[in-house]
């Protein structure tokens, strides 16, 4: 199988199209409303603009684009969710298989699909991430074709692909300063590195993020809006608040790289072949490259956490670490294993594919699922606001799914987007659960929301689909300044 003469590289790439269409073609199937994320595309995202918002605009982009060409629909979502995500495996395979057999090429991509944010999150739910971990898999892909080639364009095209990469999320700076740092400890890749031609990647890349970050820095308001999640979920200590986030890092790392280290173990040591020959060059320099800058990006987040005094640390926010972990740690397992190890990877991860499709059922239907809300529930409960003609304030979650069945409707998110409206002006303001209307109205840019005036309130419970065990709890104000 290691001399596939490019039919096994064709079968490979053929069975990822193949699973991503089939989870494309069940989201559109079984429908429902959107998920948070889904729902902010279609709220922030009107055209191609400079930002979107508290998130960098490469996502929105791309899903403008697809707006454009299909409209606003969730057939316009879910074809840029899974094209990407079809192109993170298809790009790390990219970057491993030329330096690297048919069997370890295969096993290090996926190790990706070990890792829950990316085999179940990233499907299931976020949108930005998915930009992450495809310029994460671009950047590799380019970091290889630089390893083995060294050409300007090699140096070029790692320009465009980190530019990019900074659009796309914050957390995707380590990246290419992990890939530095660790490059710096080996020789082959140091010597890239003091190549004067990488004056051209440094230009290429601000180039592209110059004109983006001058609207950010135009616009903190806006662009720093979600800098609040830092401190949010958890009490500080008085002398050290960072404490509760460098757990919060480390319990992520643990969680999200369980399943991959007990699989390397379970390949590397109960299948141990002590006859397996080493990775041959630049084989090997690219696999410790990326092992190295796993360690090296993980200790750059938790300075991070540090200096920025993080009370809160999600899991999601260390792909990075993740993404640059997962496939040495696959490929090292299976080099030292018996021919039979790369089968049962092969298998296993097969398995969890099938799991994931039925799982995503599950997710998007039973229970209290968000996808699983009948939005023509709320419709009927807020007529009497005469949400056709009011403006409407919410949450991405209620205000996406509003948005985009109701394209005529004037929504907007709790961000300031707008100016506030006149005095006297009556808005529409629809809050889930027990969120503040002070908070959100200054959210909004509103000046001193503590004054509105509450023309006209409802509190109602919408049912889910296919339970009748729990209800989604929403609170509507029709609110004006004084």
């Amino acid at each position: 199988m290691d001399q596939d003469n490019g039919q096994g590289t064709r079968i490979f790439l053929a069975l990822l199209a193949g699973y991503f269409a089939l989870q494309f073609a069940l989201r559109l199937a079984l429908g429902g409303a959107l998920e948070t994320d889904e729902a902010e595309m279609v709220l922030l995202t009107h055209g191609f603009r400079l930002g979107y918002g508290p998130q960098l605009p490469l996502y929105g982009w791309v899903q403008a684009a697809s707006f454009a060409i299909f409209g606003k629909t969730a057939f316009a979502l879910a074809v840029v969710k899974n094209l990407m995500l079809f192109g993170t495996y298809a790009l790390v395979f990219a970057a491993l298989r030329p330096l690297l057999t048919f069997r370890l090429a295969v096993s290090g991509t996926l190790g990706l699909a070990l890792l829950p944010d990316v085999f179940w999150e990233s499907q299931r739910a976020t949108t930005h991430s998915v930009a992450l971990i495809l310029l994460i898999a671009a950047t590799l892909a380019a970091a290889s074709s630089l390893l083995r080639r060294g050409r300007i364009v090699d140096y070029l095209l790692l320009g465009l692909v980190i530019g990019l990469g900074l659009l796309s999320k914050y957390n995707y700076a380590l990246v290419p300063v992990a890939l530095a740092l660790a490059g710096l400890t080996l020789p082959q890749m140091r010597a890239r590195l003091a190549d004067r031609r990488l004056l051209a990647t440094l230009a290429v890349a601000l180039a592209i993020v110059a004109v983006p970050a001058l609207w950010m820095l135009r616009h903190p308001e806006l662009a720093f809006a979600s800098g609040y999640k830092l401190t949010v979920g958890k009490a500080a200590t008085d002398a050290m608040p960072w404490l509760t986030g460098l757990g919060d890092s480390f319990g992520g790392f643990a969680a999200e790289m369980v399943l991959a280290a007990l699989v390397a173990a379970g390949l590397g040591f109960g299948m141990r072949d002590r006859s397996a020959p080493p990775l041959t060059e630049p084989g090997e320099t690219f696999v410790r490259l990326l092992t190295r800058a796993a360690l090296f990006s993980f200790a750059l987040f938790l300075i991070g956490v540090v200096i920025a005094g993080a009370t809160h640390v999600t899991a999601r926010w260390l792909l990075p670490v993740f993404v640059l972990a997962a496939p040495p740690l696959m490929i090292r397992a299976v080099a030292m294993a018996r021919p039979a190890a790369f089968r049962g990877l092969v298998g296993g991860v097969a398995a969890l594919a099938a799991l994931t499709v039925v799982g995503m059922a599950g997710a998007r239907l039973y229970g209290s699922a968000r996808g699983a809300v009948d939005f023509a529930d709320v419709e009927a409960a807020l007529a009497r606001f005469n949400p056709e003609t009011t403006p409407i304030l919410a949450d991405f979650y209620v205000g996406g799914n509003l948005a985009l069945r109701n394209p005529g409707w004037r929504v907007e998110p709790f961000l300031p987007t707008q100016s506030p409206p006149a005095p006297g002006t009556p808005v529409l303001v629809l809050l889930r659960g027990t969120l503040s209307l002070e908070n959100n109205l200054g959210r909004s840019g509103w000046p001193e929301p503590e004054a509105v005036q509450v023309l006209d309130s409802l509190d109602f419970r919408v049912p889910y689909r296919f339970t009748d065990a729990e209800t989604l709890a929403l609170s509507a104000r029709l609110v004006a300044r004084p």
